[in-house]
């Protein structure tokens, strides 16, 4: 009874997690896609504008510019993926050691399938740790994040006075 209510928590916060980082994703490709498209124009700029393509923001920057401020921040689901992943490794790591202990119960594909949790369990927390590191290094170096450029095209420049 109480694996299975530890079980349905952890799958509670697992798709909260996840629910999290789907919404981030999306609101994060929303917004890009606003800033990329093309602004509400009379006539004869959309022609000056289908004239010459280059002059529209591509998504990949925009989405670059929208995704900079919330991928440079430790946030608190940061830390419930942590947490997914001491809770998912301790539940893999009984069973493998009940597998063990009763081998003979198990078919041998099991231990496969605890390698694949293991593999992927121990992959995610990799990428997790390398974006710490990145993120803490951004922090350390007190570097600022890349501001959008706008003096790509002469009309973009910044006028003297």
């Amino acid at each position: 009874m109480m694996m299975t209510m530890l079980a349905w928590l952890g799958g509670a916060i697992g798709l909260v997690v996840t629910g999290s980082a789907v919404l981030l994703a999306w609101t994060v490709y929303s917004r890009a896609q606003a800033e990329a498209a093309p602004l509400a124009a009379p006539e004869g700029a959309a022609a000056q504008t289908k004239e010459r393509p280059e002059d529209q923001p591509s998504l990949s920057a925009a989405l670059v510019r929208q995704a900079g401020p919330h991928l440079a921040r430790w946030t608190f689901f940061d830390y419930v993926l942590l947490a997914l992943f001491a809770v998912g490794s301790l539940f893999l790591f009984t069973d493998l050691l009940a597998v063990l202990r009763d081998a003979e119960q198990y078919p041998p594909y099991h231990f496969a399938y605890l390698l694949c949790g293991f593999v992927f369990t121990l992959a995610g927390m990799l990428m997790m740790l390398v974006r710490l590191a990145l993120t803490i290094a951004s922090i350390r170096s007190e570097r600022p994040l890349p501001a959008p450029d706008h003096q790509d095209h002469p009309g973009h420049a910044e006028q003297a006075q």
